[in-house]
């Protein structure tokens, strides 16, 4: 056994100690390091895991929106060539709209110069019967006219009911001067002419016309009124005979209209516009019956 006696120790004491010093350091430098290193590799971990899942969160939520707008419909190329399509008609649906506004005007000027004063005095002088009686008159010799149509568009029941109720008017209806068709058989005409047979093959309205007289139209109803004028029974055969029914046509359906257009022209500020817009509006309807 080693003996250290007093005066050795004394002597070495001071070394002892710093040498004990200088360990105790090194051990701690030693502890301090690792957790140093530790909490600045959790901390560097921490951050890149919080930037890392940033980055993913926001990739995946482009990755969302693209395949949000990838599925949209609401820009199709079929869809785009769609309103293309419709704005195009839109604009080019009136072409001749200087041409149907002076007509309109025209006729709007013969309405309160001629046909008014004309139409005043002929329902003063003619009993609500008798204008009636003119008018089933009118309607009965339009036969051909609705009974043809329906046959083009398919609809032979309604085409049946059109030649009975002419066979029926133009007997017990005295010429078809009366209705008894409708009053007491109950079969309501079927009125459908030439320019709504077009209109049930495809064939579009093109542009939009008001003729002098006539009125509004479209290209399709013109050739169609013209195919329906010479389906209709040739009567009277001249020419001036043929002036004066028309005239007679026209001022009697005048006759129970009287204050119609008038309402129409105060309830709109743009009259024309609103007119082609009814009319068109209503052909289709037609078409689509």
């Amino acid at each position: 056994m080693l003996h250290i006696n007093n005066s050795t120790l004394g002597k070495y004491s001071p070394a002892l100690l710093l040498v004990l010093v200088m360990l105790t350091g090194c051990s701690t430098n030693r502890s301090v390091e690792p957790l140093i290193e530790t909490t600045t590799n959790v901390s560097t971990s921490s951050v890149l895991n919080d930037t890392t899942t940033d980055l993913t969160e926001n990739s995946d939520s482009a990755i969302e929106e693209d395949e949000l707008f990838a599925d949209d419909d609401l820009f199709t190329d079929d869809e785009t060539d769609e309103l293309d399509e419709e704005l195009s008609f839109e604009e080019d649906s009136d072409p001749l709209y200087y041409f149907n506004v002076a007509m309109f005007h025209f006729n709007d000027k013969l309405y309160f110069w001629v046909l008014k004063p004309t139409a005043t005095a002929y329902k003063a002088i003619t009993p609500h019967f008798f204008r009636t009686g003119v008018n089933n008159f009118f309607h009965n010799i339009a036969m051909p006219i609705r009974f043809t149509n329906n046959v083009l568009q398919g609809k032979f029941s309604e085409s049946g009911t059109e030649l009975g109720r002419f066979v029926v008017n133009s007997t017990v209806g005295v010429l078809g001067l009366m209705d008894p068709a409708e009053e007491y058989l109950d079969w309501q005409p079927s009125n459908q002419d030439l320019g709504t047979t077009l209109g049930k093959y495809g064939i579009g309205n093109g542009p939009y016309v008001v003729w002098p007289l006539l009125g509004p139209s479209t290209v399709r109803d013109t050739v169609g009124f013209t195919g329906d004028f010479f389906l209709g029974f040739n009567v009277p055969k001249e020419t001036k005979h043929k002036i004066a029914a028309q005239g007679l046509k026209t001022v009697n359906k005048v006759a129970d209209k009287l204050g119609d257009y008038e309402a129409f022209k105060q309830a709109y500020i743009d009259p024309y516009e609103r007119m082609k817009e009814f009319y068109l509006a209503s052909r289709q309807d037609k078409v689509e019956e």
